[in-house]
């Protein structure tokens, strides 16, 4: 496994999850702060639109704990702010919750950043 232990291939399931999203799948935000709880969000958008997915994400190659986790620590921190929070305003873009949370790692790492010329 070659990111065991890191968010390694986070950014490839927020692409996943983006052509998702592209196609017209839905997740109400219920379901999707469900599995954040349960741990196993990765395993369930992949097992559920596994015709859809591009990467297996079947923890050969990521860690899908460390992925799994990485959305369940948002849990209690989101629900029911959804809107506020993040500007989700319907109860079935649980899809973009996922997108949105991601884009609170890249606004907490870019700090770190730097542009080269």
């Amino acid at each position: 496994m070659i990111g065991e232990g890191s968010l390694k291939g986070i950014g490839l399931f927020a692409l996943e999850v983006m052509h998702l999203i592209s196609s017209g799948k839905k997740e109400t935000l219920a379901t999707v702060e469900e599995h954040f709880e349960k741990k196993d969000i990765v395993e369930y958008l992949s097992s559920k639109y596994k015709d859809e997915f591009f990467i297996v994400f079947d923890n050969s190659i990521y860690d899908n704990e460390q992925i799994n986790l990485y959305f369940f620590n948002y849990v209690g921190y989101i629900e029911g702010n959804e809107r506020r929070k993040y500007g989700i305003m319907n109860e079935d873009d649980g899809l973009l919750l996922i997108v949105s949370l991601l884009t609170d790692k890249i606004e907490k790492e870019a700090i770190h950043w730097k542009v080269e010329e």
